[in-house]
């Protein structure tokens, strides 16, 4: 028979009642006092325990919801959702909340993209064969990129962009890599096109990715890695810069 988990919460104060009703919820989860499939009690009862109106809860569910985080079940009540369910919507927000959460996801993103090039390099230098088709790829999205930039094409720009150094990570063959980088993907386009459209940068960043291809047909690992740090740099760089 299901059963509603019970818990245990602080009461939330008067000011900004959504935003603490939320920030209670968060912690439930990050604590693991509410886990994937356990259902979360009712509106009234929240709104009892909370010791607030059920339009305040009735609201941070709905963010939620939106989010990936609960999922709404006809007549059964709503649910906590894995961590797959999170929409990838949810990463832009790392631009509202602060330079940090940027920056951390940021960092994230480098070290994923960095063991797949890695991967790659050593691919390269044991069997150079074996990197062709990847070659081709990232040299075909590298077009694609050069042929935005003659049509002003900023959103093809930025998809050729993304689909670059996605077919570097998915070719490093770790199939769990690619599902986190297109986790990312909203977020990393957004980023491709705060640090590199408003400044007009395209030319530059398509011959660093130029650059990238060339260290992979060799299999330089040490040039690869200090390509790509330099070409992620900037972009925090930018990014930072033009949110100040």
């Amino acid at each position: 028979m299901e059963q509603t988990i019970p818990l245990t919460y602080t009461p939330v104060r008067r000011q900004t009642v959504v935003g603490q009703v939320m920030e209670q919820i968060k912690e439930l989860i990050a604590s693991g006092r509410l886990k994937p499939g356990d259902k979360i009690p009712t509106e009234q009862e929240l709104a009892a325990t909370f010791g607030v109106g059920r339009s305040s809860i009735r609201e941070a569910i709905k963010v939620f919801a939106y989010l990936g985080v609960f999922e709404s079940r006809t007549r059964k009540g709503t649910y906590l959702q894995d961590h797959s369910g999170i929409s990838e919507e949810a990463l832009t927000w790392a631009f509202i909340l602060g330079r940090e959460d940027f920056r951390n996801l940021m960092e994230v993103r480098k070290a994923l993209e960095l063991e797949a090039w890695f991967i790659l390099c050593e691919a390269a230098r044991q069997k150079p064969g074996s990197v062709l088709t990847t070659i081709h790829s990232l040299e075909t999205e590298v077009a694609c990129m050069e042929r935005a930039i003659s049509e002003r094409d900023d959103a093809e720009l930025v998809d050729a962009d993304f689909r670059f150094h996605r077919a570097a990570v998915a070719a490093s063959g770790n199939s769990l890599f690619t599902n986190l980088f297109d986790t990312l993907k909203s977020f990393t386009c957004e980023e491709i096109t705060r640090s590199n459209i408003p400044r007009n940068f395209s030319h530059r960043i398509v011959e660093e990715h130029k650059e990238m291809i060339e260290a992979l047909k060799t299999g330089d690992l040490l040039t690869i890695t200090r390509l790509f740090r330099v070409h992620i740099e900037k972009a925090i760089g930018r990014v930072l810069q033009g949110s100040d």
